[in-house]
């Protein structure tokens, strides 16, 4: 393991591992939270507990769901925590997770073990260690998917959940495992992730190494491998353990495996996971087909007979505690029971029946969530914001929801969707470059008043053609940023040719031109 110099972070979790917070947290719990030792604040991030804003003692408990994988009685579950402690609030995250708000660490106490119960975990759903496995929330039923990855997803998730070895690593370790073609894993964005492949009729994957976003986003690159299924947890684990004994843990910024990655070069770090893994063949042909977004909405066939799965719009990625629960009934009346989140915020109801659609359908629970939202305001991503987030300046999620509904209603004539995301800091936690319009946030002074402010890039995406948002000079404040994102979209359906993606055209015209676009709503 690399020396540590100055990183109070590293400081912490030499003196103690973030493991050992588990049985700690219910005498921390009988303290106020000024009391808390700041070291144990951030270890508590490995039991998934987060201080949240403004700091008076109030968290977040983020609960993993490998690739997205809920029960409907683990939904009532998640359902009636919020309820009882955070004020009937459930948020999906954009990695498929679950977040409750506003709970203390009293309430975690009985929180973890309500979800232990319920076969659900919050370990190391923060903190630098392996987070949860992200993929196709469509697995096990994919029409499209080359095999079906729910063994490879549940033994990567078991492998690292609460493993010692790697319950220290430089920072957060993001692993992606996908078979379906379209970038459902959202692959080079992550730290690893597995793509679906073939070699000589043979079924595998191939493998991207460090990716991710932040202030200085950088895309996976590929390794040269074609991997088995069961080579799978292997190279994980290789790449895990390069990280954690040679990635940098110095400067706080700069100990994401990314920049590793970046140093050493992918062939140097494809010859230090084969000293690991042994041989792994090399060549195939990634399978791929075009980007979408990770979203799964109206109904649509699964690839066993006779039965669909629904997805659903949640506005926000929010959903009350009482439609939680009344959405694991109709998944427990129509269907087997099987719920779905999805990366994109989103709820994917599983198995239902070609006889029972038309009355799951008519339930009004869906005039409420619908099946086709708005090409906006379905496809917009935001952050927390400063309603709990203790980084960001601005509030999101209603203003990203204020701004797409307005978008909607002004181009009825939209045909294609354009995927705005509102980030509320410089952490990117809402991916705003790979968006068509990516948004983030500060506050500046504008006429002589304290305002939210925002940077603007255009043209991201993932998939075959994955590059990131190119940035706009300037910043947008607040109330122009409306008449600032029609005029962009004016120009878009104006110069597009036939068939082309917001992101297509983006790259197809000079940058300028979007810069000239821009410049009149400029502070």
């Amino acid at each position: 393991m690399t020396a540590v110099t100055s990183n109070r972070n590293e400081q912490w979790k030499q003196e103690k591992d973030g493991l050992d917070i588990f049985g700690e947290i219910e005498a921390l719990s009988g303290k106020a939270f000024s009391e808390l030792d700041p070291g144990d604040v951030e270890r508590l991030k490995w039991a998934g507990i987060y201080a949240q804003r403004p700091r008076d003692g109030h968290f977040l408990v983020r609960v993993k769901l490998p690739s997205g994988t809920l029960s409907a009685a683990q939904a009532e579950v998640l359902a009636d925590l919020a309820h009882a402690y955070g004020r009937d609030e459930v948020q999906i995250t954009i990695r498929q997770a679950v977040q409750i708000h506003n709970i203390t660490l009293r309430d975690a106490v009985v929180i973890r073990r309500a979800l232990a119960e319920a076969g659900l975990s919050s370990v190391e759903a923060c903190g630098d260690v392996p987070r949860t496995i992200l993929g196709n929330p469509l697995m096990g039923v994919d029409p499209e998917e080359l095999l079906d990855t729910t063994p490879l997803v549940e033994e990567t998730y078991r492998f690292f959940l609460g493993n010692r070895d790697f319950s220290n690593l430089p920072r957060k370790f993001k692993v992606s495992i996908s078979a379906n073609p379209h970038d459902a894993g959202f692959a080079r964005i992550n730290d690893l992730a597995f793509v679906p492949a073939r070699r000589a009729g043979e079924t595998g994957f191939h493998a991207y190494v460090g990716g991710g976003l932040s202030a200085e986003p950088y895309l996976a690159q590929k390794l040269p491998f074609f991997i088995r299924p069961e080579e799978v947890l292997p190279v994980a684990k290789a790449v895990a353990t390069l990280f954690r004994d040679e990635g940098y843990r110095e400067k706080r910024n700069h100990c994401r495996l990314k920049y590793l990655v970046a140093d050493l070069g992918i062939c140097a770090v494809a010859a230090k996971i084969t000293a690991q893994t042994g041989t792994l063949e090399a060549g195939g042909e990634e399978v791929t087909a075009p980007w979408q977004y990770g979203r799964f909405y109206g109904v649509h066939a699964q690839k066993q007979p006779g039965l669909s799965y629904v997805g659903v719009h949640l506005a926000k990625g929010h959903i009350e505690a009482a439609d939680l629960r009344a959405f694991a009934g109709l998944a427990k009346t129509y269907g087997t029971g099987r719920l779905r989140t999805t990366n994109s915020q989103n709820l994917i109801l599983l198995d239902i029946p070609a006889e029972r659609l038309d009355a799951l359908l008519a339930e009004e629970l869906f005039a409420r969530y619908p099946l086709q939202p708005g090409l906006f305001s379905g496809y917009a991503s935001s952050c927390t914001g400063n309603a709990y987030c203790n980084f960001a300046p601005i509030e999101t999620k209603d203003r990203l929801q204020q701004l797409t509904q307005a978008l909607d209603a002004a181009f009825p004539a939209a045909d294609v969707p354009v995927r705005i995301n509102l980030t509320g800091c410089f952490h990117s936690c809402a991916q705003p470059q790979i968006a068509d319009i990516g948004l983030t946030g500060g506050r500046a002074k504008v006429d002589g008043e304290v305002t939210p402010v925002y940077t603007v890039q255009v043209g991201g995406s993932l998939g075959p053609d994955a590059a990131y948002a190119q940035p706009l000079a300037g910043r947008v404040a607040d109330a122009k940023l409306f008449a600032a994102l029609c005029a962009l979209v004016a120009h878009y359906f104006a110069v597009r040719e036939a068939g082309e993606a917001f992101h297509e055209t983006v790259r197809r015209t000079p940058l300028a031109d979007w810069q000239a676009v821009l410049a009149p709503y400029l502070v």
